[in-house]
């Protein structure tokens, strides 16, 4: 019997009475790259937080299958609940910020429609596709057991009027990081950050009513993809998770 460390991802209607049939990228990748056989175990997680020692049972690189060893909570989610709103950029370079925020503990993504915005958003779902991808491979690469969702692109107006406990947002005119009074976190943040023009002075504005709080993240101008993934560490560092 061998264990094999790598995690899988089984989405919650693949597991029924204690038995987990993988998909079929996955399976292939359990029995040709992996090369597990039956009563060799691997490591398995749902999506929903939950974590999986799985018994292989049959090794097959269509349509592996497995049994249920053991079944635990996931010990490595935040605490606080983060979504990242960005403008929307380049969508290589979006893909590459997601990467890492998901690495970090970031909970969910908004692309924002902004009106320094670049590029224009395919309309048949597929960019929220390749960005739920990004997801399912980073949550896989970092341990987590819970997929950070990805929604579709948004207006500004309409994000920060949701229900969040604080807005926190990259602003080169903001309070010092870290400020001198660091402000009530709550459970649920929302982090802005705007795109290469950053945010034009009405959205400034709209942030600002709807009680943003901007936040330098220092001398130096940063690029959006590295701004959310400061931002992030930030948050997450005040929250207790990093």
């Amino acid at each position: 019997m061998r264990f094999v460390s790598t995690s899988f991802y089984i989405p919650p209607e693949s597991i029924s009475r204690g038995i987990i049939r993988f998909l079929p990228d996955e399976s292939n990748h359990i029995c040709k790259v992996m090369r597990a056989k039956p009563g060799d175990e691997v490591r398995a997680v749902d999506g929903e937080g939950h974590v999986y020692r799985v018994k292989i049972t049959r090794a097959d690189p269509s349509r592996a299958q497995g049994e249920i060893i053991e079944a635990e909570n996931s010990r490595v989610e935040p605490h606080t609940i983060i979504t990242l709103g960005i403008g929307t950029i380049l969508p290589k370079r979006l893909e590459i910020a997601w990467d890492s925020c998901v690495q970090l503990g970031v909970s969910g993504l908004v692309p924002v429609r902004t009106e320094y915005s670049l590029g224009r958003l395919r309309e048949d779902g597929r960019f929220v596709e390749r960005l739920e991808a990004v997801s399912k491979r980073a949550m896989l690469q970092c341990g987590r057991a819970l997929l950070p969702r990805v929604e579709p692109p948004c207006e500004l107006r309409e994000l920060v009027l949701r229900d969040y406990d604080l807005i926190l947002w990259g602003d080169e005119e903001g309070l010092p990081s870290p400020p001198a009074e660091r402000p009530k976190l709550g459970e649920r943040i929302l982090l802005l950050v705007g795109p290469e023009g950053g945010f034009s002075s009405e959205e400034r504005r709209i942030i600002a009513d709807a009680g943003g709080i901007g936040l330098s993240l220092g001398p130096r101008r940063l690029r959006a993809e590295n701004a959310a993934v400061v931002l992030s560490v930030i948050a997450l560092r005040w929250s207790g998770d990093i």
